[in-house]
């Protein structure tokens, strides 16, 4: 695969970027963006073909992919960035990495530094700990405890509301072998990291950055999201119910609000 980003772009005024999370999509944005667009000059790039590539890049070397993006298409900018999940993870990770690309950042549901260990469901962890290969994994899934984390996934990563409860623990052939492939390389994503190095590097970010998490959420709870806020040195931190893991598809304009007001108040200032 290439690792050129295709992006999507409407509206006038400072740029936006908004990062969508891993294995999700940029229509998750469609209703924040334009909503923001009214204010902002809102960027969504694509990001399936750098979370997915076939040569496997590094969370780091992802870090490096974007700000090479922002940097060919924004020259002499300072981007504001808005990230959900893993996106909210390359958010933070660009903000500390290239302070000089980034101006301000909201994160939210963002995944924090060394995920696993944070996960809250132990289905995740087991998952995402153990070094199966894809053949394995394929067959794990195929399981009735593979089952069980897929639904379990399901409840987290999809909003049923707008996308339909779709059993995704009951699939099979080529589509469960495309679900495995996606877990077998976030797996490998997380394993290979060097998130120690990030956790020094965040330790020493004191940039404009926003925190929105749900209290409810149910990847990480907001102790581990507090713990987080607090080790970046984030004092900004929202606290929403209610919206799930997926929030900018289920409360996009509260959402939208939040991260209107951030990027207002530090224009301002």
């Amino acid at each position: 695969m290439s690792h050129k980003i295709t992006y999507r772009q409407r509206g006038q005024g400072p740029t936006l970027l908004l990062l969508h999370g891993y294995g999700g999509s940029i229509h998750h944005w469609d209703s924040v963006a334009e909503s923001l667009s009214q204010n902002y000059r809102v960027v969504v790039p694509n990001l399936s073909h750098v979370y997915m590539s076939s040569d496997k890049l590094f969370f780091t070397v992802q870090v490096e992919v974007l700000a090479k993006f922002i940097s060919e298409n924004f020259p002499g900018e300072k981007v504001n960035i808005a990230g959900l999940s893993y996106g909210g993870a390359l958010s933070w990770a660009l903000a500390a990495q290239h302070p000089n690309l980034v101006k301000t950042v909201a994160l939210i549901n963002p995944m924090v530094a060394d995920p696993v260990k944070h996960f809250l469901p132990k289905e995740l962890r087991f998952f995402f700990s153990i070094p199966l290969n894809l053949k394995s994994i394929y067959v794990m899934l195929s399981t009735p405890m593979g089952a069980a984390f897929l639904k379990r996934a399901a409840q987290i990563f999809r909003d049923e509301r707008s996308e339909g409860a779709a059993g995704v623990e009951n699939l099979k052939g080529r589509k469960l072998q495309f679900v495995a492939h996606m877990i077998h390389h976030f797996s490998w994503i997380l394993r290979s990291e060097d998130w120690q190095y990030w956790n020094r590097k965040l330790f020493n970010y004191r940039g404009e950055c926003r925190l929105i998490f749900d209290e409810q959420d149910l990847l990480f709870n907001k102790e581990a999201y507090k713990k987080f806020a607090s080790h970046i040195g984030c004092d900004d931190v929202i606290v929403v119910t209610g919206c799930g893991h997926l929030a900018i598809k289920t409360q996009p304009e509260l959402i939208s609000q939040h991260i209107r007001e951030f990027i207002e108040a530090a224009l301002a200032a």
